[in-house]
């Protein structure tokens, strides 16, 4: 074991990480997820996204000034590889289909994507952690892919932030730490089926079995 990861030993053992985790979506969530399993020790991640760069997307996201046009898959494996020395693999999004194995992370932003994947994933024998964010609130769902659909809820009565409302770098950063810890609980079998819902207004604090 690399001596990078000592001081974490107690709490995760790096050698207990090489196992598949795709992570769909390389924005807000799921560029600082991406940073922050691959510090953590992930060896084994992929990540899925055909989306660009563009220039909102530097206040918020793990990306600079200077890949405004590449490819946020693309751009976010040198990120991370310069970060971490953990070389990432890039998919597109018509890959998602073929995930058979290990841990799916979502953090896409609309539930129309999250009902498509749930109906491909519910008979898979797959774990999903799916984050989600909007302005200062942020949800994650822990679960089985087999029971994932039951987290989501209808597209018509999703209620949208304004465009100058709808990210922070705080939020997004602190979301992904929050995934990050999960990922831990579910490599010590620690994790049970729960939601946890977080307030920045009101610093309010749901969390629940599901």
């Amino acid at each position: 074991m690399p001596e990078r990861y000592t001081r974490q030993l107690d709490l995760i053992n790096q050698n207990a990480l090489n196992f598949p985790i795709h992570i769909i979506g390389c924005g807000g969530i799921g560029s600082w997820t991406t940073l922050l399993l691959a510090k953590m020790g992930c060896p084994n991640i992929s990540i899925y996204d055909d989306d660009i760069v563009e220039d909102h997307n530097v206040a918020s996201q793990f990306f600079n000034e200077s890949q405004l046009g590449l490819l946020k898959r693309e751009a976010l494996k040198f990120n991370v590889s310069l970060q971490t020395g953990i070389d990432v693999k890039v998919k597109t999004n018509i890959d998602e289909e073929q995930i058979t194995e290990g841990l799916i992370i979502i953090t896409i932003d609309n539930m129309e994507e999250r009902i498509r994947l749930a109906n491909i994933y519910k008979d898979k024998n797959v774990y999903v952690i799916d984050g989600r964010m909007g302005g200062l609130q942020l949800e994650i769902y822990c679960c089985p892919s087999s029971i994932y659909e039951t987290t989501l809820v209808n597209p018509n009565n999703v209620s949208h932030d304004s465009c100058t409302a709808r990210s922070i770098c705080f939020n997004c950063a602190i979301i992904g730490g929050l995934i990050a810890n999960f990922v831990r609980l579910y490599v010590n079998k620690e994790l049970t089926n729960q939601e946890l819902i977080f307030g920045f207004n009101d610093l309010s604090l749901l969390k629940a079995n599901l």
